[in-house]
């Protein structure tokens, strides 16, 4: 008496028979019928530089002039008291230091008197960016039962086969069964 073995194969497989240590000794195609199909998900990450604008205010420091205007002032003030002061030569030497000493005073008189630092305000536009994951789903593979023979098989398949009903082709290994009594 001669035994047969079916093994059945989604057309996602491929032609390795090399697990039983030989070569199969007939194979034939036939097509089974797709019972049912559950998509297999994976989560991909994405991930992107999200930017977005804001403007700052800021104060920025404005020298108000007094103690300028106090050196002006004080240097002229010194130059004409210190040219009444001396006679010939002297004289240069007197308006040139009262300029100085003139100018030094005024200077100091006029950032004493002051009021502070004078703030003017601006504004501009600074972008901040930081980085973000998208997540979406993608179909993996797809798990598919189907029936051939009135036997119902499954396997994971990498394209649609198609909805439940539509016929998908699998490959019959016919060899002998060294096991039989």
């Amino acid at each position: 008496m001669l035994g047969i073995v079916f093994s059945h194969h989604a057309f996602a497989y491929d032609d390795d028979w090399g697990e039983r240590g030989h070569a199969p000794h007939w194979k034939q195609r036939d097509y089974a019928i797709v019972r049912s199909v559950t998509p297999q998900y994976e989560t991909v990450s994405q991930p992107r530089q999200e930017c977005r604008s804001e403007w700052v205010t800021e104060n920025i420091p404005r020298y108000d002039g007094n103690g300028t205007v106090g050196t002006i002032v004080g240097g002229v003030a010194g130059g004409v008291l210190g040219h009444q002061i001396g006679k010939g030569r002297g004289k240069e030497v007197a308006t040139v230091a009262g300029t100085l000493i003139g100018a030094m005073v005024g200077n100091q008189l006029g950032e004493r008197n002051s009021l502070g630092p004078v703030y003017d305000t601006s504004q501009r536009e600074v972008q901040r960016c930081r980085q973000v994951n998208d997540y979406s789903q993608r179909v993996r593979d797809y798990r598919v039962e189907y029936e051939y023979r009135s036997q119902v098989y499954s396997a994971n398949m990498n394209r649609y086969p198609g909805n439940p009903g539509a016929r998908i082709p699998v490959k019959l290994l016919v060899e002998l069964d060294e096991d039989w009594k």
